[in-house]
């Protein structure tokens, strides 16, 4: 049975919205001007969610290490993080003096023009003006009756205001892309869709029409990790979010993700983080 109520759509951050927080939550919305006290009380450090709907982050102050959709991210002060719906994120740390203002994208019709999600980092008069969107979404959402129409057409606003900042940056820092990085996204993408099941480096090459050692070679150079790095990381994200998120006995869990017997799927998980599947689920 799923536990939907974990994962982290509009439902579950309207349950723990607290009064005198600088959030607001409805069926369509979701806005922080402060992300503080909501992470410390119920964010935790090494758990993957599952984000519902897309988010828009900017850091505000410190910064964060991140893993999302696979991919890792680190975000400072002026930076701005699109997040594509139906995403799996993870918190490896973050400073004390980390902040962040956040938006879901429920409705928001531009998403499309992020494709798989995209970091910018903005200057000075860039930053400016996207928080001025968000000051100004912050303002309608609690102007009563709210109008739904009005924040998704304010959002597709400011999700083109960004693709304009970040199309204008890469004109400043284009460079061609190699073929080495198409065959690691390309990779990336696979992994996202056979991870589960896949777990050989031959299978990825074999799709990749590439040797088995040459694809080794380009993702460790490119990405700085492993094949099987790339792999376990999408295995061990998964098997996470199944722990969290259902309700379904450990030796199911091991079965979906195609491991020979539980004991096994044991020793590999405790092997990724340090715990076993039943401590990961209890924490």
């Amino acid at each position: 049975m799923a536990k939907n109520i974990e994962q982290l759509s509009l439902n579950y951050i309207g349950s723990m919205r607290e009064e005198g927080q600088q959030n607001y939550v409805d069926d369509n919305i979701f806005i922080s001007m402060s992300v503080i006290e909501f992470q410390k009380k119920n964010l935790k450090i090494g758990q993957t969610y599952r984000v519902e709907n897309g988010r828009l982050v900017c850091v505000m102050s410190g910064w964060t290490h991140v893993i999302i959709n696979l991919e890792e991210f680190t975000l400072h002060e002026h930076m701005m993080l699109v997040i594509p719906p139906d995403s799996l994120f993870e918190i490896i740390e973050y400073s004390d003096d980390f902040d962040m203002r956040a938006m879901s994208l429920k409705d928001a019709r531009q998403m499309h023009l992020f494709g798989r999600g995209k970091l910018i980092e903005a200057d000075d008069d860039e930053w400016q003006l996207t928080q001025e969107y968000f000051r100004l979404i912050w303002h309608e959402v609690h102007r009563q009756p709210i109008v739904p129409e009005l924040i998704t057409h304010l959002q597709a606003a400011l999700l083109i205001e960004l693709q304009r900042i970040e199309s204008s940056h890469d004109q400043l820092v284009r460079k061609p892309i190699t073929r080495q990085e198409e065959i690691l996204t390309h990779f990336i993408e696979l992994v996202k869709l056979h991870g589960s099941c896949e777990r050989t480096v031959e299978f990825y090459a074999d799709k990749l029409c590439v040797t088995p050692n040459h694809l080794g070679a380009v993702v460790k150079r490119v990405s700085g990790m492993t094949v099987m790095q790339w792999v376990n990381r999408h295995v061990t994200q998964q098997a996470k979010v199944m722990l969290k998120y259902s309700e379904l006995p450990i030796w199911e869990v091991a079965e979906h993700l195609n491991f020979a017997n539980p004991s096994f799927f044991s020793k590999y998980f405790k092997a990724e983080t340090g715990m076993t599947p039943k401590q990961y689920r209890g924490r």
